[in-house]
């Protein structure tokens, strides 16, 4: 997101004091060197390691600043882009097409010193063909228009800017025109690249057409200079856009920071991580925040005649605190937030500039504790992607659900959903009311049984599905699985042949809790077991037992201890 001094607050002034002298002036202060010249190539790549998707343009030079010795080409290097069947979606990224003439200001990335688009895509200008030198002007994306923002001026005016950005050689002394670690680079002739949301590459969490819940994760500690680390705004935003349409954004958990590398698998959550853990902003950059997503262009599903890929897990990460967000009021950084989590479910930079997905913050933030509410650009943005079905198309919420466990085994059963006729029924189950981190099954029919479910407590809940949409889900239901001792094992038989050879057999408790292993209770009196033998299993085959008669039973045992023994019975080897 692009605050890019647009709502800067002034050192040492009360607050709600806002400075915004002149942004672009700062936005080539802010610059480390600025080159003009023609898009000679675009491609994609993969970064080494992390697997991160970057759209490389090499742009040939024809003028530059603030480089130690002018380069004969540059490669910018913006985070996003489609590779193969998968697409990385950042937004406010600039965008480049082929042949395409420029005046770029640019900034140094700090993990890998690759050169990057002060503050995205404002520092990113398109010179304009066709106009004799003296009146030529250069242009910018059409959706910036924070007030007093110029979408075209004179080239002679941006080229004033880029000398200001080269005023001083402020590349480090290691720069050199390529400074990429990149693995599998592939050409590109997409005519306008650069990670942003576009006709190639639109994506939407799918969830929000049965119901389900995209959680939302954050780093621990959260962000130093809000109280209780900004918890309180961060949920305010989940619920910005959850009270709005059909997506339904929940908190999820603690995690380690995620960055926008790839190597992780896709597990359908979106993460918050603060203080630039990625070192992908510089401390100079106007950029406060990066939100994106990752999605599969394979699974598509046409809404509202737009066909969009499945999001596979998303991102936002904040920059570093003390430099950009001291004296920000909370309604600023909830609107931050709010932003950010726009771009990760999907949603680019709007034409209006009161909203919250405009790209600059609402200089009316810092006089509140609060973010401005959803403004009717982003709310027709969010129904386009995520509409509300209509109230008599669905099936109603399904009621009566009850769930109970033998052994390892969970048996559900609901009654059909009321209204539309339902298709299919999603189950839920969670580790905690509400969530749904532990699974989703699609079922024909009001039951379901599963067989092999691991010990502990699950929260599950079930919403009906048709053609039209999908149900709110019903209640939740507790199953708990494994709780106490194991059960009786049942059917234990015994059987002895030639030689000492034995053989015994018993199946698992029909009831009680889930048994880990068995143990057989063996003594040469009835009633009197000398010896426990521990089993993995549900039998035991020995050989060269001395002749006599054995009186075995068996039990169940788990972490709770071992439960009680099945009835006697006597084995007679010969």
């Amino acid at each position: 997101m692009l605050v890019a001094l647009v709502a800067a607050l002034a050192a040492g002034a009360p607050v709600g004091a806002i400075v915004r002298a002149s942004p672009d002036t700062a936005l080539a202060q802010a610059s480390a060197a600025a080159v003009r010249g023609t898009v000679s190539a675009i491609a994609t790549a993969l970064e080494a390691g992390s697997g991160a998707i970057y759209t490389v343009v090499t742009i040939d030079v024809a003028r530059a600043w603030g480089f130690p010795d002018v380069p004969a080409r540059v490669e910018v290097r913006l985070l996003g882009g489609v590779h193969d069947t998968t697409a990385l979606v950042v937004g406010g990224q600039a965008r480049f097409a082929p042949g395409e003439e420029v005046l770029v200001l640019l900034e140094v990335r700090p993990r890998d010193g690759s050169l990057a688009v002060t503050g995205l895509e404002r520092g990113k200008w398109t010179i304009e063909p066709g106009a004799a030198a003296d009146t030529a002007m250069a242009a910018r994306a059409l959706h910036l228009r924070a007030p007093g923002d110029h979408l075209r001026a004179t080239v002679a005016d941006v080229e004033a800017l880029a000398s200001l950005a080269g005023s001083r050689v402020r590349l480090p002394a290691r720069w050199s025109a390529t400074r990429l670690s990149v693995t599998d680079t592939r050409p590109t002739a997409t005519p306008a690249v650069g990670g942003d949301i576009d006709a190639t590459a639109s994506g939407r969490w799918h969830e929000a057409d049965w119901g389900a819940p995209v959680l939302v994760d954050s780093a621990p500690g959260g962000h130093v200079l809000f109280p209780g680390g900004g918890f309180a705004q961060a949920l305010r935003a989940l619920g910005a856009w959850s009270s709005a349409g059909a997506l339904h954004l929940a908190p999820g958990t603690l995690r380690s920071p995620r960055c926008f590398g790839n190597s992780e698998p896709a597990d359908g959550r979106i993460s918050i991580a603060y203080d630039d853990p990625c070192d992908e902003i510089p401390d100079t950059s106007p950029t406060l925040a990066i939100g994106g997503a990752y999605f599969d262009l394979q699974d598509q599903r046409a809404v509202q005649g737009v066909s969009y890929g499945r999001i596979t897990k998303g991102m936002v990460v904040l920059d570093n605190t003390a430099a950009k967000f001291a004296g920000f009021s909370t309604g600023c950084y909830e609107e931050i937030l709010t932003h950010e989590l726009g771009h990760a479910i999907g949603l680019a930079h709007t034409t209006a500039s009161a909203a919250v997905m405009a790209p600059w913050l609402s200089p009316a933030c810092v006089n509140h504790t609060e973010s401005q509410p959803l403004q009717p650009a982003d709310l027709a943005a969010l129904a386009a992607r995520y509409p509300t079905a209509p109230l008599d198309g669905p099936p109603g919420v399904p009621g009566g659900l009850t769930g109970s466990a033998q052994g390892d085994t969970v048996a559900l059963s609901w009654s059909p959903a009321t209204g539309s006729p339902a298709t299919s029924y999603q189950v839920i189950a969670g580790s905690m009311p509400g969530a749904a981190d532990l699974g989703v099954i699609v079922v024909a029919q009001p039951s379901l049984v599963v067989p092999g479910v691991p010990r502990g407590v699950y929260y599950v809940r079930v919403a009906a599905i048709n053609a039209l949409g999908a149900s709110a889900p019903g209640a939740d239901v507790m199953v708990t699985v494994g709780s106490g001792l194991p059960g009786t094992p049942v059917g234990l038989m015994a059987a002895a042949g030639p030689g000492g050879s034995v053989r015994v057999m018993w199946q698992r408790p029909l009831s009680g809790a889930l048994p880990d292993a068995y143990e057989l209770l063996v003594g040469t009196m009835p009633g009197h077991p000398v010896s426990r033998i521990p089993i993995g299993g549900t039998s035991l085959a020995a050989t060269g037992v001395t002749s006599g008669t054995y009186y075995v039973r068996a039990v169940g045992v788990n972490g709770n201890g071992a439960g009680p023994a099945t009835p006697e019975i006597a084995i007679v080897v010969p």
